[in-house]
């Protein structure tokens, strides 16, 4: 075999190795595979870096972090999955076969991009009724924070609570309207917890299930015991207003008291992993 033919050959198998990884990655494409799936199928699970994006911003977060172990979903939405009490997410794979408690003890911290609306104030329309203030709809004492009563602070939160007498005098009033009676409980609405920043503006909203309602776990050390049937959750909402972007988390009310550490984690992690 001479050299020159030798050559031939060389680049020959290197051009149909590179045919064969473009009918690969279009093979993906025509057979629907979203991003986190081809991945999953190309490297398994670990934790190497994956691209994230949110509005204009670029990320490179260990795939272990995501909710699936992989990456995005098909749409580059995301949501990073952290376990209490480290706030640190589960080794590669662990997800996919994780008992009862591992499953309680996490974190779902979901990131967004605000590019429609100002930030200024975004956290006080959580806490706000949408309804137009002549309508019936105003009157809700659930969603207003001017018709709750505020309780003594916790964990540096102010707690607020449905009003007994506002409800069941709204109650009626729907009755009269509509012609039917309510069978809304007190102890199925929801708690709001709010932070204010030293200037009195809104930092942060939690909405969790009732006071009236068992927790459903024990901390036990770094252990998390069941108890009951029925487990109370929250929504914590706080935002990261200079990049624009908001956050909801989501955890087991008995992991309230760790807001704040839950809220610089979610800051920490978006800050550590930033690329562009």
């Amino acid at each position: 075999m001479t050299q020159g033919f030798a050559r031939c050959l060389c680049l020959l198998l290197g051009c149909l190795l590179a045919a064969c990884t473009t009918r690969t990655d279009a093979q993906e494409k025509d057979m629907g595979l979203d991003p986190a799936t081809a991945a999953y199928q190309k490297y398994g699970y670990n934790d190497r870096p994956v691209e994230a994006r949110l509005g204009p911003h670029r990320y490179l977060i260990p795939a272990n972090y995501f909710r699936d172990q992989i990456g995005p979903d098909f749409q580059g939405n995301f949501s990073l999955l952290v376990q209490w009490p480290d706030l640190q997410p589960l080794p590669p794979g662990e997800r996919s076969k994780q008992d009862m408690e591992t499953f309680a003890k996490q974190v779902t911290i979901s990131p967004d991009y605000v590019d429609r609306v100002p930030m200024e104030g975004l956290l006080e329309k959580s806490i706000q009724s949408h309804s137009a203030k002549d309508s019936l709809a105003y009157q809700n004492p659930r969603e207003r924070l001017d018709l709750r009563d505020a309780q003594a602070p916790v964990f540096g939160l102010i707690p607020y609570h449905v009003n007994h007498d506002r409800l069941v005098a709204y109650e009626k009033q729907q009755e009269q309207v509509f012609g039917f009676p309510s069978t809304a409980k007190l102890e199925d609405t929801w708690d709001w917890y709010v932070a204010r920043d030293t200037g009195g503006a809104v930092s942060t909203v939690i909405k969790c299930d009732s006071h009236l309602q068992p927790d459903g776990f024990i901390i036990h050390g770094e252990r998390l015991i069941r108890e009951g049937h029925r487990s109370a959750g929250c929504i914590h909402y706080f935002l990261m207003p200079d990049e624009k972007i908001s956050f909801s988390a989501f955890y087991p009310r008995v992991f309230l008291r760790d807001w704040k550490r839950i809220e610089d984690r979610a800051r920490a992690l978006l800050t550590q992993y930033r690329k562009d």
